[in-house]
């Protein structure tokens, strides 16, 4: 029996959607961050030797460390598509968690896109992150924080948000168009500040200039900068 294969025109490849193979990116160094986390508590188990840590425990570590570090390949492969040893990587990370799920290995782009939806899985997984997390999650991946204060500091509101296991939230530079650095953004209506939930660089920023009157101020930063004595 014959198969048509009809081909796509340019134009219909340029009308069809695209989807990210994440959605959303993951931040490489959050994952990091969880990977190394992983890989720690993986060893400990295995050198502590005793019943303090079940079996299933130490493979759920491993096993996750191993997903996050096929997770980092494969964005770093994204981000250059024409690179292919970094896509080969990403392949045999993703092929080296297939193995330790007793699986047969596959091609390098079905291993890919294997991956992706297990990391999908592990997102919406009841218990993310272990049970001894140590941002205080008990392995709900996430944790109760305030995001609203008043002017005097205050807490108003407070909300679940994404557990980073111990680690403060990385700082937004200056550059920052949502809190210019400080973290928060103001709501002058309701006299009230709100947590900035993402970094965005405005490309219109342009530093404070220097006072070269003034020896204390950097020319490069525009800050005071300790005195040398």
């Amino acid at each position: 029996m014959a198969i048509a294969i009809s081909a796509s025109t340019p134009t219909e490849e340029a009308d069809s959607p695209v989807h990210p193979a994440y959605d959303p990116t993951p931040s490489i160094p959050r994952l990091l961050t969880e990977l190394v986390q992983e890989e720690f508590w993986t060893r400990y188990a295995t050198i502590r030797g005793d019943n303090t840590f079940t079996p299933d425990y130490t493979a759920d570590r491993k096993r996750t460390a191993l997903l996050l570090r096929a997770v980092i390949a494969d964005l770093v492969a994204l981000a250059a598509p024409d690179d292919a040893q970094h896509a080969a990587d990403a392949a045999a990370a993703a092929n080296a968690l297939r193995r330790a799920d007793w699986q047969m290995t596959l091609p390098a782009q079905a291993a890919r896109d294997w991956l992706r939806g297990q990391y999908q899985r592990h997102l919406e997984d009841n218990d993310p992150h272990p049970p001894n997390c140590p941002g205080g999650c008990s392995g709900a991946g996430f944790v109760v924080e305030p995001v609203i204060w008043q002017n005097d500091g205050g807490p108003v509101h407070e909300e679940p948000m994404a557990c980073h296991r111990g680690e403060e939230d990385d700082p937004h530079a200056a550059d920052c168009a949502g809190c210019h650095g400080t973290g928060k953004t103001y709501d002058a209506e309701f006299s009230e500040y709100s947590v900035c939930d993402r970094y965005t660089p405005d490309p219109a920023y342009e530093p404070v200039p220097a006072h070269h009157d003034d020896p204390w101020v950097s020319t490069a930063t525009g800050h005071f900068d300790e005195s040398p004595f």
